[in-house]
């Protein structure tokens, strides 16, 4: 009985890890710039937290207390100072990494679970569910657009000819293309 405890703590652990995914989705997206990054990264919050809850009603229904985390989300004391930074210097490549990392984390701890098999049936299929899906949305966390609008790219600069004189000692003006 108390290797099943072991499974149950597991999974507990599992859990908190699932509200973790989901506080660093929920922060990403309130700052990314973008509207379809912001919108990309919100439902994967919102999905992290349905898996978080599947897992969490699997626990009560067995009555295990799940773990109690701090759920909650955003930097909720942010100065303007750290909002400016935030905005000013947002590498949304490196955000989507950090997320498809905590992701692939996540994955490894569904594996160790499932490896096992001590769990109940139902909760086997759950997380086995939950691993593929995990799976398909780091597929497409992957294919995000990565460059903030807000950074310059290189422009191609156009080269405006001096004014040049002819063999007459004329000015001529000539245009750029």
């Amino acid at each position: 009985m108390e290797k099943k405890y072991a499974d149950f703590d597991r999974l507990n652990r599992l859990l908190v890890a699932c509200f973790e995914a989901e506080k660093l989705y929920y922060n990403a997206a309130q700052d990314a710039q973008t509207t379809d990054l912001k919108r990309f990264l919100n439902y994967m919050a919102v999905e992290r937290n349905r898996m978080s809850h599947d897992i969490s009603n699997e626990l009560h229904a067995r009555d295990i207390e799940p773990l109690k985390t701090d759920s909650n989300k955003g930097n909720l004391d942010r100065t303007w100072q750290e909002v400016k930074e935030a905005l000013e210097h947002f590498d949304a490549e490196a955000i989507v990494n950090s997320c498809i990392s905590r992701d692939k984390n996540n994955i490894k701890r569904y594996d160790e679970l499932l490896e096992r098999r001590e769990l109940p049936t139902g909760i086997l299929e759950l997380l086995e569910k939950h691993k593929y899906q995990l799976q398909w949305y780091i597929k497409q966390a992957a294919q995000q657009p990565k460059k903030s609008p807000f950074v310059e790219s290189k422009k191609e600069e156009i080269k405006v000819e001096s004014p040049k004189e002819d063999e007459r000692g004329k000015v001529i003006n000539l245009k750029a293309i």
